[in-house]
Order: C-alpha cells, then sequence, then structure tokens
C-alpha cells in the first residue's frame, strides 16, 4: 500500500507494529547468516580446501565496495519499491551469495559471491531503516532503533560461535542458510506490505533528485557528522586488530578486546533502552564527544584496566551516537526522501569506516621518523574525534528543528 508524500505525511504519527517486528527480524538474521558465512570461508575446509588468504581478502574488498553500489543505487533503482520488498531483492541476492559459495570456492565463484552478498548489504541498508522509520510511531522511533543496533551487534556475537557447526556440515549447511535468507526475506516482505509508504510521484525520479538532499543543510551536517563517529570507529577496529604493533605490551589481550566491544555495546544499548528517548539533545552529543575522544585516548595506554575503560567509554559513545544519527536523518527530510537520505547515511557510513581503517593502516604502517608511535598517534586522533564530535554535535542541536522537516518538505513540493 502507496501513498503520495502529502498523504503519508499527514498520518506520520501512525505505526505499523507487524512491519517494525520484520524490519527487527530481517536486522538479526540476516546479518546473522551473512557474518556466519564471513567467518567461516577463510578458516574451513570447503571442496577439498582452503581458501587462499590472499583471494578471501580480494573478495572481502569486492564485498565492501558492491556494498557502497548497492546502496548508492537503491533510491535511484527502487525508487518506486516499497522497502519491504527491496529487502526482499536483498535477501534474494545474498541466498544467491550463499548458494554460489556451497557449489565452488574457487577465486571466479568467491568474487561472485562478494558481488551478490555485497550488492544484498547495500540495498538492505537504506530500506531497512526507511522501513522501521516509516513504521514506528514518532515517540518510539529512538527505541526502535536503539533495538536496530543491539541485534545488529548481537549478530556479530553470535556468528563466530555457529561459523564453527556450520562449517564442520559444509555445503548442506550452506544452502540451509540461503533457505533460511529466501525465507526471511519473503516474510519481511509479506508483513510490511500494509505499512503506507510514501513514494516519490512518477517521473520525478532521477540522480540529481536524489542528490538533491545535500542541498538540505540540516542533512549535511548529519552526513559530516556520521562520517566523524564511523571514521572514529573504523580506526579505533583496525588499531585493536594490528596491537601487536600498537601495543606490544598488552598485544595477548587482542582477541578479548574484540569480543568486548560489541558485548559492551549490547549491555550499554539495554540499559540506555527506558530512557533514551528522554535524553536532552545537547547533554546526548556532549556525552559523545566526551565519551568518544576519552574512549579513544585511554584505548591506547599501557594499562590494560585503562584500555578496557577506554572500550567502555567509546562503547558509550556508539550507544548513544548510532540510534540518534538515524532519526536525526530523518527528520531533516518528508518522509517521501527517506530511502534517499539514508542510501546517503550507508554510503557515508561505509567511506567514514575505510577512511578509518586506511588512516590506522597508515599511523601503523609508516616508517617515517618525524612521525609518532601508532599508540601515540591514536591518542591523538582521539583528541581530534573528541573535538570534532563535540562541533559537530552543537551544530545538530542547531542546525535541526521541529522547522527543519516542514521546510524540506516545502522545498521538494515546489521542486515537484
Amino acid at each position: 500500500m502507496t501513498k503520495t508524500t502529502a498523504e503519508a505525511d499527514a498520518s506520520e504519527a501512525t505505526s505499523h507494529p507487524p512491519a517494525v517486528g520484520a524490519g527487527l527480524g530481517f536486522t538479526l538474521l540476516s546479518n546473522l547468516g551473512l557474518a556466519i558465512v564471513l567467518t567461516l570461508l577463510p578458516v574451513t575446509v570447503l571442496h577439498g580446501g582452503r581458501i587462499d588468504p590472499a583471494v578471501f581478502s580480494f573478495a572481502l574488498s569486492i564485498h565492501v565496495g558492491s556494498a557502497l553500489v548497492g546502496a548508492v543505487l537503491t533510491p535511484i533503482t527502487f525508487s518506486r519499491v516499497h522497502p519491504g520488498w527491496i529487502l526482499t531483492i536483498a535477501s534474494s541476492l545474498k541466498a544467491a551469495g550463499f548458494v554460489t559459495v556451497a557449489v565452488s570456492t574457487t577465486a571466479p565463484a568467491l568474487y561472485l559471491f562478494a558481488v551478490l552478498a555485497g550488492l544484498g548489504v547495500g540495498f538492505s541498508r537504506p530500506a531497512v531503516r526507511s522501513l522501521l522509520m516509516s513504521a514506528a510511531h514518532d515517540s518510539r522511533r529512538s527505541q526502535v532503533f536503539q533495538v536496530f543496533f543491539i541485534l545488529l551487534n548481537a549478530a556479530y556475537v553470535l556468528a563466530p560461535l555457529a561459523a564453527g557447526p556450520v562449517g564442520r556440515a559444509g555445503a548442506p549447511a550452506l544452502l540451509a542458510l540461503a533457505a533460511v535468507e529466501v525465507g526471511v526475506g519473503l516474510t519481511v516482505g509479506l508483513l510490511a506490505r500494509g505499512l503506507s509508504f510514501a513514494l516519490p510521484p512518477r517521473g520525478t525520479g532521477g540522480f540529481r533528485r536524489r542528490l538533491a538532499v545535500l542541498r538540505n543543510p540540516a542533512a549535511t551536517v548529519v552526513l559530516g557528522y556520521t562520517f566523524a563517529i564511523y571514521f572514529a570507529m573504523g580506526f579505533l577496529y583496525t588499531m585493536v586488530l594490528l596491537y601487536e604493533v600498537v601495543n606490544p605490551g598488552l598485544a595477548e589481550h587482542r582477541t578479548l578486546f574484540l569480543s568486548y566491544q560489541p558485548l559492551a555495546i549490547i549491555a550499554i544499548q539495554l540499559a540506555l533502552l527506558p530512557f533514551f528517548a528522554r535524553l536532552g539533545r545537547s547533554a546526548l552529543y556532549l556525552t559523545v564527544a566526551v565519551a568518544g575522544g576519552t574512549g579513544l585516548v585511554l584505548s591506547f595506554t599501557s594499562s590494560l584496566m585503562l584500555v578496557l575503560a577506554g572500550l567502555t567509554l567509546f562503547a558509550i559513545s556508539e550507544s548513544l551516537a548510532f540510534p540518534k544519527i538515524q532519526v536525526e536523518a530523518a527528520d531533516t527530510v518528508p518522509q517521501g526522501q527517506l530511502t534517499d537520505v539514508f542510501a546517503l547515511v550507508s554510503v557515508v557510513t561505509a567511506v567514514g569506516e575505510i577512511t578509518g581503517n586506511m588512516v590506522a593502516g597508515l599511523a601503523v604502517g609508516s616508517s617515517l621518523s618525524w612521525l609518532p608511535s601508532p599508540a601515540q598517534s591514536g591518542m591523538a586522533v582521539g583528541l581530534l574525534a573528541g573535538v570534532v564530535l563535540l562541533v559537530g554535535g552543537i551544530a545538530l542541536t542547531r542546525s535541526i528543528t521541529p522547522a527543519a522537516k516542514a521546510t524540506a518538505g516545502a522545498r521538494e513540493g515546489q521542486e515537484s
């Protein structure tokens, strides 16, 4: 069921619980399935041998690139498709990827899997956010996105536990995952079909119209803030992966640090769930800046307890910022542009994380004598990130007002 933008905006305060449940279920099950496959592929003997690490690394790069392409294409290719059915298409692509590696793990097959699964991820990122934002009641959106990120992190925590049994079962288990993925996609499409979702009028699509969101100052500020927080996340994750070089004295605890972060986020999100929506915006963004910057700095100290405290503080920053970004992004545009803005958020998220990865690699791999040590570089980036997040939070607080969405809607009406 679809309406024009004006009609759907008038009924914005309503909710559609089946669509919310379907979107959250998709978030857990679809991400869990893909994470299981990505976890088992480089370490499991399939079809008589293991995958060459260099081949898998290149396939992973293809996967990330395909996800970026998928996020860019979603509002253009599927501009008049209900987000529930976009998720059905995304699940079908992921399932096709699972079938591919169930049949063969040669380099060409692995690259095909990377493209199919990557496009599925790219299509699903803006679509599931649009679905949840439209289906949730205005007063419940923050909580819905908290649960969204709890389930997302739960998938990454559970995947390593499930990857062993799935890998030992081999190709039949991969085919079973493909069947589950198809079932999840069909279920979310059917459950969400009753959700009224504003689609742009026919003839108003096109790439230039999609980028018109960037002319909205509030949306641009949200995208800049999104880049900053995901840059910090990507930087910290890569530095922890390379902890043998970054902080040799605590390198033996690297696995602990990698497992601790998603578990801390889940615990903090659950603790915040009852009162997250009541947090003031100024206090929230101040906490994100202070906790994020301080957390990054402490994560590169020589004390185990200080590092764990740093990871906890950064997890608090992520737990506050990630759900809030989704709500802020939606508040800058009318419902008819939700897919557009969430596609841009998905792209900026990936670009920020990749840039953080690259900067961390430069900090660790550079042999220039005048550069500080990797740990000192991490602390410097932490201080800079804290300042950037503080300035970005102030800009968000000032730029996104109750009138921002109405102004964006009026602008869209004039352009149409």
